[in-house]
């Protein structure tokens, strides 16, 4: 997977798709003879009709603090517990991304981008993020698992007691002792129910230790993805009460899929369409669906 990101401009992938919904239909809609949308414009027709959308980080924003590991059994990390007391307040959110294909669209690719503010000395410092490439093993066994901070601030996962031992076998050494039976599961819960039912997913994760971050999936089903559940746990400084969190998130369409019903009329598309179309995943990201949102989110105080 490449670690390049660029953003699309999802005002110009809607004009690209009607354009060549546009194209697809005035071809062979004169070659069936008909009034409705054609084979090839129907599969056009049903990625414009696809949603990708943010849910509302509110949800599961939460501080955290001493009392939240200590409650759950878990001794924090003498240099988190250092930084919790002078320096900076912790909080973890989970951030959803709902991918709703129309019909038979197919996708390959999900990116979320997400850009704390403010910036300068009250900038928010992302901490660590789930999931990240090392738990692909564990997304493609396709089982449901409890995801949950241990008192290092990494991941701990928890899953069937059933499914541990086969799902140990196909896990690096260094990530074995992460995983555990759920009945014995020490971390505090951050996520629980947390499943994927991808085939082999490749994940592209950058932005511990910054204000900025992003998640790249990649894989041949992703349209399967469903609510996508990305996990931030970040600090700001004491004295900070509210944060500005934007996001942009896009799914970028299967070309081969995409043209698979319009290769009778290709060779009537306007000179700029075919060369955009012969590059075939490497030009998804201009038809991609997407969104971008702003929040301000007021930062809750523990109990």
């Amino acid at each position: 997977m490449t670690d390049e990101l660029s953003s699309p401009n999802l005002q110009e992938a809607d004009a690209l798709l009607s354009e060549l919904l546009q194209e697809v239909q005035q071809w062979q809609g004169t070659l069936t003879g008909g009034t409705e949308l054609s084979f090839g414009a129907e599969a056009i027709d049903s990625l414009r009709q696809s949603k990708v959308s943010f849910g509302n980080p509110r949800d599961k924003l939460i501080q955290l603090t001493e009392e939240t590991f200590k409650s759950s059994g878990i001794e924090l990390n003498d240099i988190y517990k250092q930084q919790m007391q002078e320096q900076f307040n912790f909080y973890s959110m989970t951030q959803t991304i709902d991918l709703r294909p129309e019909r038979a669209a197919k996708f390959w690719r999900l990116t979320c981008e997400l850009d704390f503010s403010p910036k300068g000395s009250s900038e928010p410092i992302i901490q660590s993020l789930f999931p990240t490439q090392q738990w692909r093993s564990v997304m493609s066994f396709g089982v449901g698992m409890e995801v949950g901070l241990n008192g290092n601030l990494d991941w701990n996962v928890g899953v069937d007691s059933s499914e541990l031992a086969q799902l140990l076998e196909l896990l690096p050494g260094e990530l074995q002792a992460n995983v555990a039976n759920k009945d014995d599961f020490q971390a505090f819960l951050a996520v629980p129910a947390y499943r994927y039912e991808l085939g082999h997913p490749e994940i592209l994760t950058n932005g511990e230790g910054n204000c900025t971050c992003y998640w790249r999936i990649q894989d041949q089903e992703l349209q399967k993805i469903g609510t996508a559940k990305f996990v931030i746990v970040f600090k700001v400084p004491k004295g900070v009460d509210s944060i500005t969190l934007q996001g942009k998130a896009w799914a970028e369409p299967d070309i081969n899929w995409l043209t698979s019903d319009i290769r009778d009329v290709f060779s009537e598309l306007s000179d700029r369409l075919q060369q955009l179309l012969r590059q075939k995943n490497k030009a998804a990201s201009q038809f991609a669906r997407g969104d971008v949102e702003k929040w301000t989110l007021v930062l809750p105080k523990a109990n």
